[in-house]
């Protein structure tokens, strides 16, 4: 059982910080695989942007800290908190740092997506990258399929690299590094404001470009829309896939 709100009774393995998603099965498998890994594990848990941290987590120490899908930012105090390593499971490929990166790479019709394990920093997916996955964007992939297929890629990764650092250390860490030294961060991270300004349709929005951004943008939860004479009206229903 892991302890939201302080750390595990375990003793004997190196003292990990996880920060995951509420309601998220990949944050559940991870906490798991974690736990069988062998190490002392203290869950934070994110529910939405904008949350702070737990007044208990400003006081962990120990070797490493592991993100997946969670909404908080660390600082550079907590990053130093981690003796060895910090890491960040982002879901997208180098290509694709920051937020929106599903709609952005549909949007300009990539061939290919993906995840990335990286060392975190104080700036948003820039740290050095420690692997990466891709997987091809099929002719008749939409925003939900492409976002199914990421959400298990990334808890793979998480297993590849969790299970790495749990046999080989920083020992592992290093020859990770080395072996994706070709992989790079592409342009500055995208910010949830792009996206949003995408969502928001023209009023005189051509026909090819709707379909862009309706293939691209577009679920019923975060729905594209217009807004006229001060009102906003958005568009119901699930886009299709094509």
């Amino acid at each position: 059982m892991i302890n939201k709100t302080q750390q595990n009774t375990h003793t004997g393995g190196p003292k990990v910080l996880f920060f995951g998603r509420d309601n998220c099965d990949g944050t559940q498998k991870a906490l798991q695989f974690l736990n069988y890994a062998g190490f002392d594990v203290s869950y934070v848990e994110s529910k939405g942007l904008g949350q702070g941290l737990p007044d208990w987590v400003r006081d962990w120490q120990g070797e490493y800290i592991f993100c997946f899908r969670s909404y908080f930012i660390l600082d550079q105090a907590m990053i130093d908190a981690a003796s060895v390593a910090a890491i960040n499971f982002h879901p997208g490929p180098p290509e694709y740092p920051g937020s929106g990166c599903i709609n952005f790479a549909l949007y300009e019709r990539a061939d290919q997506y993906g995840v990335t394990a990286h060392l975190i920093n104080t700036k948003v997916d820039n740290g050095t990258i420690i692997r990466a996955l891709r997987f091809p964007i099929l002719p008749k992939d939409g925003l939900r399929s492409v976002l199914a297929r990421t959400h298990l890629y990334l808890y793979h990764l998480l297993q590849e690299v969790i299970g790495g650092v749990a046999a080989g250390g920083e020992t592992y860490l290093a020859d990770q590094i080395k072996a994706s030294g070709d992989e790079a961060w592409c342009g500055e991270a995208r910010r949830m404001k792009e996206l949003s300004a995408m969502q928001q349709l023209p009023v005189d929005i051509d026909a090819e470009e709707f379909e862009r951004r309706l293939h691209s943008m577009h679920l019923p939860e975060y729905p594209l829309h217009v807004v006229l004479h001060g009102r906003k009206f958005a568009l119901l229903g699930e886009a299709y896939d094509a």
